[in-house]
């Protein structure tokens, strides 16, 4: 805050890291200590911590204590100058009169104290192992305190130390969204009610306690401790973040679900259709036999898209290389050839005049292009399903394109298609061979590359998905 940038702590600690003072509060009218430290968070950023404490009892004791030392120094200096008047002084003169005498002929003062002032050595001895010990502590304190100071600021984790009273001793600026760092008492700096509810009884009761929590407000999950150092009397709070934790197991649960019901359907319709084979008339046994291959060809291509979802999670990396844009027509062509067939559909390939190699993920775009165009066979009720690729190269990208005939998506869908096991309509879609993870692949894909996804479509007209990926 402005007014204090002219107390003499903090112009200390701007100037050398840290400062400390001691003057006579204007608003309490007591004397207090002040303590002022710098340091900087993850992001750079220079702050200033400042404490203080009542020192008007401390004071007190130093003021007693000074008195006490002024008598008994007047005792010691009334005694010193008797002495000294009497004995030193003479004694004193000598011992100038022979250091002199050494001086002059060049001998080391050290080889005749050691014969009839060892003592003098002795002490000094002590004093110089004392200094140096001292100065060893000292630079260890610091590079423990820097390195303490580094840790509670770099976690992504609210650390903080209040007193019996509930005032923020240290804390470091982690979760400020949650903790004001401008404010010393926890009721003022927390500003939720759910995290200061659990503080509140952590230093009524005196006890330890872990909890998680929901707040609504901000609809973050966090996990807040308190544990209480009963020898010092002071309270260490943390605050973790656990939302992707919690959204991270939400999911696996969600898809366990689905894949269990993705599964099921077909493995069902198999055993069902497989039972009935044996008491099916011969003019039926065709038909039961083509359902029960259409269900297998559509627990593969579950299975395939499981496999393909586990391993786009899981090698995240782009792997560059040149490759020709005949080699991925081919590699998808033949990975739909039977689908291509059977649908009797027409899939052609248009690339940019002069355009025959490409610099990118070939495994990335071959399984981008593959799920598009199949999406494009399988949700179409045409006679004769028309798929169109094409492929233009601009000054800092590539553009790939793919347009069917097929039933469409409406204009209020479009914020959902690309989520996991969506599909525009169950009812109408559920038996066409999909899993409903197609569009969620190529979207994740698209991302891993640095590029974007559009879709223009118009319900059973047909749809166009224009991919743009930066170029490498």
């Amino acid at each position: 805050m402005d007014n204090h940038r002219n107390r003499e702590e903090i112009k200390e600690a701007i100037t050398i890291g840290e400062g400390f003072a001691i003057r006579k509060s204007k608003t309490l009218g007591m004397n207090y200590a002040y303590y002022a430290l710098r340091f900087k968070n993850i992001n750079d950023d220079f702050y200033i911590l400042r404490t203080s404490g009542d020192y008007s009892k401390q004071l007190n004791q130093l003021k007693l204590f000074a008195i006490l030392l002024i008598v008994f120094f007047l005792i010691l200096n009334y005694s010193v100058h008797f002495f000294y008047k009497n004995y030193i002084k003479r004694d004193l003169y000598n011992k100038i009169d022979k250091m002199k005498t050494f001086l002059i002929g060049g001998e080391k003062l050290n080889s005749t104290t050691l014969k009839d002032e060892t003592w003098l050595l002795q002490f000094w001895n002590v004093l110089n192992e004392w200094q140096k010990f001292n100065l060893e502590n000292i630079n260890s304190l610091n590079t423990e305190r820097k390195i303490l100071n580094t840790v509670i600021t770099s976690v992504d984790s609210f650390i903080g130390l209040v007193n019996e009273e509930g005032e923020f001793i240290v804390k470091n600026n982690s979760l400020d969204y949650l903790v004001l760092k401008d404010k010393c008492k926890y009721l003022e700096a927390i500003k939720y009610i759910e995290v200061v509810d659990i503080i509140k009884e952590g230093l009524k009761t005196n006890k330890d306690i872990s909890r998680e929590i929901y707040i609504s407000a901000i609809k973050e999950y966090f996990i807040v401790s308190i544990k209480s150092l009963k020898s010092e009397k002071k309270f260490l709070i943390t605050i973790k973040n656990i939302s992707k934790t919690k959204k991270t197991i939400d999911f696996q649960k969600k898809f366990i679900n689905n894949v269990g019901h993705e599964l099921k359907t077909p493995l069902t319709n198999i055993k069902g259709y497989l039972i009935a084979l044996e008491d099916a008339p011969e003019d039926m046994k065709p038909i039961f036999l083509e359902t029960v291959t259409h269900n297998v060809d559509k627990l593969e291509n579950i299975i395939s898209d499981f496999l393909n979802i586990s391993k786009i999670e899981n090698y995240p990396s782009v792997n560059l290389e040149y490759f020709s844009l005949k080699k991925l027509k081919n590699s998808i062509l033949k990975s739909l050839e039977m689908t291509i067939l059977n649908k009797k559909a027409k899939v052609t390939f248009n690339f940019q005049n002069n355009l025959t190699n490409i610099f990118s993920d070939f495994e990335k775009l071959n399984l981008i292009l593959k799920n598009l165009v199949e999406n494009g066979l399988l949700y179409n009720k045409s006679k004769t399903p028309i798929i169109k690729v094409s492929i233009k190269e601009n000054r800092d990208t590539y553009v790939f394109e793919v347009e069917d005939n097929g039933i469409g998506i409406p204009n209020n869908k479009f914020d959902k298609i690309f989520d996991r096991f969506y599909r525009v309509d169950k009812a109408r879609t559920t038996n066409l061979g999909g899993t409903g993870l197609g569009l969620s692949i190529v979207k994740t894909l698209v991302e891993q590359m640095q590029g974007e996804i559009l879709v223009l479509s118009e319900e059973n007209k047909g749809s166009v998905f224009i991919i743009e990926i930066k170029k490498q």
